[in-house]
């Protein structure tokens, strides 16, 4: 029984982490990283710059 229970709180454990970590990565890093891209962009953009000017 108590091997069930030890069990039990780590799948529970698993879960919750997996859970949050799905949850950050599509909302908070998605919305990052799309916010760095536009600024590249702006900035690639930019008067006279030549490819090798350009932001990697």
């Amino acid at each position: 029984m108590f091997l069930f229970k030890v069990l039990g709180i780590l799948f529970a454990l698993f879960i919750i982490l997996f859970v949050a970590i799905v949850v950050e990565e599509s909302f908070l890093g998605g919305r990052r990283r799309r916010q760095l891209e536009q600024k590249a962009r702006e900035a690639a953009k930019g008067p006279g710059m030549t490819p090798e000017e350009r932001p990697r």
